[in-house]
C-alpha cells in the first residue's frame, strides 16, 4: 500500500468519525424530540405535537442525508483498502482503521445503538402515551348525555328539530 493510500484512508477514517460523531449528536436531538412529544402527549398538550412533529421530521432529514455522507466515506474507504464495499458493517470495518480512529469509532457505534435503543423505547412509549390519552377522551365522550348542552337532532329531511327535553345533571331549571 502506498503512502497516498494510506494518507487517503486515514483522512477517510478522520471524516467518517466526524459524520459518525454528527450523526450521533442529530440522534441524541431526536431522542430529545421524542421526549417532549410523549410527555406532550401525557400532559394532555397536543395543541404543540404539531411543531415537534415537524422537527423530528428535519432530524429524520438530516439523518438522512448524513447515512449518505457516511455511505460515501466508507465506500471510500473500502476501494482504498480493495474491499468489496457491500460486504463490511461499520464495526467490521473498525478492523481495518488506524489506530488512532479505532477507540473514537468503537465509541461512537457503541453510543449510537444505544441511542437508537432509546428511539425505539421513546416510540413505543409515544404510541401507548397516544392510546392512553384516546381512551380518556372516549371514556369522556362517553359520559356525556344526550341534549346536554341543549344539541338539536336532525329528521330525515335534513332539518333541525327541536333539542332534547331530558333533564340532566347539567340544567340549571330543575
Amino acid at each position: 500500500m502506498t503512502t497516498s493510500t494510506k494518507l487517503l484512508i486515514n483522512e477517510r477514517y478522520i471524516a467518517l468519525v466526524g459524520v459518525l460523531n454528527r450523526e450521533l449528536v442529530i440522534l441524541e436531538r431526536l431522542v430529545f424530540k421524542l421526549t417532549q412529544a410523549e410527555m406532550l402527549t401525557r400532559a394532555g398538550e397536543s395543541r404543540f405535537l404539531a411543531n415537534i412533529f415537524d422537527e423530528i421530521d428535519s432530524v429524520r432529514d438530516d439523518l438522512g442525508a448524513l447515512e449518505v455522507a457516511r455511505s460515501m466515506l466508507v465506500g471510500d474507504v473500502t476501494a482504498a483498502l480493495g474491499l468489496a464495499n457491500d460486504t463490511l458493517t461499520l464495526s467490521q470495518l473498525i478492523a481495518y482503521a488506524p489506530d488512532l480512529a479505532v477507540e473514537p469509532l468503537e465509541g461512537l457505534l457503541r453510543r449510537m445503538a444505544e441511542a437508537m435503543e432509546e428511539v425505539a423505547e421513546l416510540k413505543e412509549m409515544g404510541s401507548r402515551a397516544v392510546m392512553e390519552r384516546l381512551d380518556q377522551i372516549e371514556r369522556a365522550m362517553d359520559r356525556v348525555e344526550p341534549g346536554v348542552f341543549g344539541q338539536a337532532g336532525y329528521d330525515q329531511g335534513g332539518f333541525v328539530t327541536a333539542p332534547v327535553t331530558t333533564s340532566s345533571r347539567f340544567d340549571l331549571n330543575v
